[in-house]
């Protein structure tokens, strides 16, 4: 038989077990609580989704542009002469972040660095936690993106992200759908910038978000022409940095997977903002 002393011991023993349980479940939950603050906005150590490594077909062909004049009833062929000629490149894999970088995430950014808060930050219409921040210039993202141990994707890289190995017109598929989109309208119930992740029906093959509509995203590029393009333009050159997705300001057309943005680098605007890659 077990003794009073040593069966008070073993109920001691019991007890500081259970206690250490106890202490590491709670902060077990605590570090998977400290991803995200109490409104559900995410921090810098932002969720990334893997591009595997692989071909895939960049840019719009003479069928694409067709396609696009029809359904939008453009008044122009030339707008879309830039996104020539589609060719297949091969990437390495990379991983990008699966939502645009948050005022939440930018707020910390602020906080740790000294910088300045970025235009619209007061803004009502955009400076929600869970929003994109916008208001940024290319230099300021970059910097963000240095900060983070990422950096800005390039147009390849953004552009594969979007629309995977089917060359498919928007990152859910072939269908101009609104609704799936935060673009300029109102079937997508959104008048300005709205949360990140608001749209999953409109995810990238990959299940990256977003990347139709709400803003432009900076990618690293130059506004230049593609090899073998045709196209002549006084705008080509490094003058202007190209960006990428449309925003809730742009029509459909405009929020395709191809369609090549250019803004001056050092443009802060209410539809312009960004999110991250890194090597894998």
């Amino acid at each position: 038989m077990i003794s009073a002393r040593r069966h008070g011991l073993l109920l001691g023993y019991m007890r500081l077990v259970l206690l250490v349980a106890l202490l590491w479940t709670v902060c077990a939950w605590g570090n998977v609580a400290s991803g995200s603050s109490g409104d559900g906005s995410i921090t810098p150590d932002a969720e990334m989704i893997l591009i595997p490594e692989g071909p895939f077909r960049i840019g719009s062909d003479k069928e694409d542009i067709d396609w696009i004049v029809r359904e939008f009833r453009s008044e122009s062929r030339e707008w879309y002469q830039d996104e020539t000629p589609a060719q297949e490149i091969f990437l390495k894999s990379y991983y990008i972040d699966k939502f645009e970088v948050t005022n939440s995430q930018y707020e910390i950014y602020i906080k740790a660095t000294g910088k300045l808060v970025p235009k619209y930050w007061d803004d009502p219409k955009f400076n929600s936690a869970r929003k994109p921040v916008v208001g940024i210039s290319f230099q300021e993202a970059s910097d963000y993106c240095q900060w983070t141990g990422k950096r800005l994707p390039n147009e390849a890289e953004w552009e594969k992200a979007a629309r995977g190995e089917d060359a498919r017109k928007f990152p859910w598929g072939n269908e101009a759908d609104p609704t799936r989109a935060n673009v300029f309208g109102t079937k997508d119930q959104n008048r300005y910038t709205s949360f990140v992740g608001t749209y999953p029906q409109g995810k990238s093959p990959y299940g990256v978000m977003d990347m139709a509509g709400n803003v432009w995203e900076w990618t690293s590029g130059w506004y230049i022409p593609y090899p073998d393009n045709r196209h002549k333009s006084e705008m080509f050159g490094e003058t202007l940095k190209v960006m990428r997705g449309g925003s809730w300001n742009s029509n459909m057309d405009l929020a395709r997977t191809a369609i090549r943005g250019k803004a001056l680098p050092d443009q802060r605007q209410s539809y312009i903002g960004f999110r991250c890659i890194k090597r894998s």
